[in-house]
Formats: C-alpha cells, sequence, structure tokens
C-alpha cells in the first residue's frame, strides 16, 4: 500500500442523491409475481425499490443527484467528472460526457467506470488517485444505474432486490483537507463473470444474433454462488482493511459495504464482529441500486450527521464480474 497515498489529505464537499418518482413496494411486487410479502421479506429485506419509467434514464437520475452534490458549494467548477454505471445511456458511447454539458460544465475529462456494484468505492479510489497526482483539484464522481430495465418481469430472484437510483459526491484536495485513507484494497475474478450479466447485447452476442429478446435481453444471475462471493470475499476484504490500517475491530467507526441484500450484509455484521449499530443499511427502502448503493448510504449518513472529524469509516464494495473493491478512510 503506497505510503504516498495514506498521507494525502482530502475532502468531501458535497453529496447528492436521485431517485425514481415510482418506488414499487412489495405488496405490488408480491401481487405480480404471486408470492407472499413474507416471502420477499425473508429473501432479501427489501421493504420497496425504485423502478425508473422511460424518460428516467441512467443520464437523469445522474444529472439530478449531480446538481445537489455541486449545490452544496457550487465553485469552482469540478475540473473531471468520473461516472460509474453498468447500465449507460446508451451502448458504445459513456455516459459521462453527456452528464457534464447537462450541467453546462467546461470541456472537463469526463469518462466512464464499470465495475458494477464494486463502482462506486473503484470510482472513489480513482478519484482520489487523481488528486494526490494533482491530475485533479476538485472533481465530480456520480454512480447512477438503471438495473430494473434490464429486468425479465417473471423473475421473482432479480425482480425483488433490484432497484434504480444515482448519487453524487464532490471531491476535492486543499490546505484545509483532513480526510485520509488508511488503507485500502481491490481485486477482481473473470471466472464468475457469467453470474450477473445480460447475455444478448454486447460482443459475444450481438444485437444482429438475438432471436429470444425476453431471455437473451434481460439480466441471468446465480443468486446462490453471488451470495456465497460476497459473503466469503467481503468478510475476507473487511478484515484485511482493518489489518492493514493497523487497527481492531472496535476501532472501526461506520461500516458502509454494497447494499446488495440485507442477509448478506447480516452475514457480514456477524462474521466481522464490528456490532450493527455502527453499520448504515438503507437497502430496506432502495434496494440494491448497483454502483450508487454505497454513496446513497454514505449521502443518507451525512444528512443525519453520523460522521465526525476523526471518525473511521470501512467502505466496501462487490459484485458482478466478479469485482472488489474497499477503503478505510478517516474523516
Amino acid at each position: 500500500m503506497s505510503e504516498a497515498l495514506t498521507h494525502f489529505r482530502f475532502r468531501i464537499a458535497g453529496c447528492g442523491a436521485s431517485l425514481p418518482s415510482f418506488a414499487l413496494t412489495n405488496e405490488a411486487l408480491a401481487g405480480q409475481l404471486g408470492v407472499e410479502e413474507g416471502w420477499i421479506m425473508a429473501r432479501c429485506g427489501i421493504e420497496q425499490r425504485y423502478q425508473s419509467n422511460l424518460e428516467e434514464t441512467t443520464l437523469s437520475l445522474a444529472v439530478e443527484a449531480s446538481r445537489r452534490a455541486l449545490a452544496f458549494d457550487p465553485q469552482p467548477n469540478p475540473d473531471l467528472l468520473l461516472c460509474a454505471t453498468f447500465t449507460p445511456q446508451f451502448l458504445l458511447c459513456p455516459t459521462a460526457p453527456a452528464i457534464a454539458r447537462e450541467l453546462a460544465l467546461p470541456a472537463i475529462g469526463a469518462f466512464d467506470i464499470n465495475a458494477a456494484c464494486s463502482g462506486a468505492a473503484v470510482g472513489f479510489l480513482t478519484a482520489i488517485n487523481f488528486l494526490a497526482t494533482g491530475f485533479s483539484r476538485r472533481l465530480l464522481l456520480v454512480c447512477s444505474d438503471t438495473p430494473t430495465k434490464y429486468l425479465k418481469q417473471t423473475d421473482r430472484n432479480t425482480r425483488i432486490l433490484m432497484g434504480d437510483g444515482a448519487a453524487a459526491m464532490v471531491l476535492e484536495t486543499n490546505d484545509h483537507c483532513q480526510s485520509r485513507i488508511l488503507s485500502w484494497l481491490w481485486g477482481s475474478d473473470g471466472a464468475g463473470k457469467e453470474m450477473f450479466h445480460v447475455p444478448g447485447g454486447g460482443s459475444a452476442l450481438p444485437p444482429s444474433s438475438v432471436t429470444d429478446p425476453e431471455n437473451e435481453l434481460t439480466v441471468v444471475m446465480d443468486g446462490r454462488s453471488l451470495f456465497r462471493f460476497a459473503v466469503e470475499k467481503g468478510s475476507e476484504a473487511i478484515s484485511s482493511l482493518i489489518d492493514q490500517a493497523r487497527l481492531t475491530v472496535g476501532e472501526v467507526d461506520w461500516v458502509i459495504v454494497h447494499q446488495a441484500n440485507q442477509r448478506i450484509i447480516q452475514a457480514l455484521i456477524d462474521r466481522s464482529g464490528i456490532g450493527a449499530d455502527r453499520w448504515i443499511s438503507n437497502i430496506g427502502g432502495v434496494g440494491n441500486t448497483v454502483a450508487a448503493s454505497i454513496p446513497l448510504a454514505l449521502a443518507e449518513g451525512m444528512d443525519k450527521g453520523h460522521f465526525q472529524q476523526g471518525h473511521r469509516v470501512l467502505v466496501l464494495g462487490f459484485g458482478a464480474g466478479l469485482t472488489w473493491a474497499g477503503f478505510l478512510m478517516q474523516w
């Protein structure tokens, strides 16, 4: 781990969130899927998730979240924009430049990061490295996903989990910043590339070769394998981040992990030994929002005043690809 990175100081200068207008409750979803509400809660711990309409897109949600984040301190403009998403506005085209244009920003650098559910953590570490090396002084990281647009309507296993949403953070460095990274990690395992994916539409099965859109253009998920991966890799990563920072479990003030499934979060709580009262979880009200899940929880924690100067906050993402990334920061 780079000592230069752990000594670098930065701050989160703004945070904003955006959710679609329609909340799909368990009552409504249970009727559509022919299951009991209690079955949904037992499987994932989610009470409702937000579903975007045709006018609400990855771009529109990202722009609204970004405007709210920039409203905390609108000047100066960011000099770089990163968008973490695996549901871009258009295939073969990054969404970040369109976000910058909608925000009326200058012709700044703008590009997408696709690390699926690890997107926020990967994006954050990428952002910190841009700041630490001087390539940027103030940047906008926006995480936006609309996975419900890719779900098979009769698939109870994916529809109970996924929700749409966006969240954005303004990150900057100056002489007065106090936050710093204490430890970090990231990794991947391409052996799990088909545990969560859409079979058609990409180069493996291009649009011209799709013959069964209902099955080839919707999500295929191996839920059991993903659950096992998330719990095993997640608990290992949490221990590693704490050990690298030379801290104990009791010295971690807050934990935010990818909001994939409440059962996964509970398993990580049990394995980590970190008290449940120190975990920030909002999955019950928004569902699994992919890259947006961590910054949505972070924004909620900031709104509630959870984070105080000096607090140690552990952040961890894990998901499709397979990918994982995390960091432990001092607020």
